[in-house]
């Protein structure tokens, strides 16, 4: 369907083996849950997967140790209510290998970079953007929404956790296509820098002269 090249697949099934930490953004219809759907099948099936969604749309039906959690709204009075920030510091305790946030809105979006940092590699999720870079301003707004911290901390944070962002589009007519995966170089001039490894050139994604910085131990 022209989403994205054979390379980039072939890529992409690399670094989610390899546990790279992986952001998917685009825009709203974008086909972002689509492709996380697409990302999780590549995961191997005998890690221990735990989903956090507002509403249960992920279908790992390849893998067999998942535990799929889902946000409760509150009564009247808002008693009972259960959010993504609850449920993603719940799922620490039940020791996963990965976290797969359906989509990051607010202040989760602290809780997330944190399970990220803290030794669940692999780890993916979602959230809504016109780019790349945009998405990083507003993980920045997100997590600010959480807790007060200097800027150049969470950028810092921001760079420790995340490896790689995708940029997913959706074209006239509905056409989706990957237009850029990007991986996360650290914060240089106080910036969160990003440096492409694809890019849509001439309406087809191509690899770029970028080479992949991180290198992580591959999976036996």
């Amino acid at each position: 369907w022209g989403t994205l090249t054979e390379e980039a697949a072939d890529f992409l099934q690399m670094i989610v083996r390899r546990r790279y930490n992986i952001f998917v953004c685009g825009g709203t219809g974008a086909g972002k849950t689509t492709l996380l759907n697409v990302l999780s099948n590549f995961i191997p099936d005998h890690e221990r997967i735990i989903t956090i969604e507002d509403a249960a749309e992920l279908r790992l039906s390849s893998l067999e140790n998942v535990i799929t959690l889902e946000t409760r709204g509150g009564g009247v009075e808002g008693k009972g209510r259960i959010t993504i920030r609850e449920l993603i510091r719940t799922s620490l305790r039940a020791r996963p290998d990965r976290i797969i946030v359906g989509e990051v809105r607010g202040a989760e979006a602290l809780d997330m970079l944190s399970a990220m940092n803290t030794g669940h590699e692999g780890s993916l999720s979602t959230g809504h953007a016109n780019s790349a870079r945009d998405m990083i301003s507003r993980l920045e707004t997100m997590v600010l929404m959480g807790a007060d911290l200097p800027l150049a901390a969470i950028r810092q944070q921001i760079a420790s956790a995340l490896d790689i962002f995708i940029y997913i589009s959706r074209f006239q007519g509905g056409k989706r296509k990957i237009t850029d995966i990007s991986q996360v170089k650290g914060v240089i001039d106080g910036q969160v820098d990003l440096d492409p490894l694809f890019e849509i050139r001439e309406g087809s994604l191509q690899r770029t002269n970028a080479k992949l910085l991180r290198q992580k131990e591959a999976l036996k």
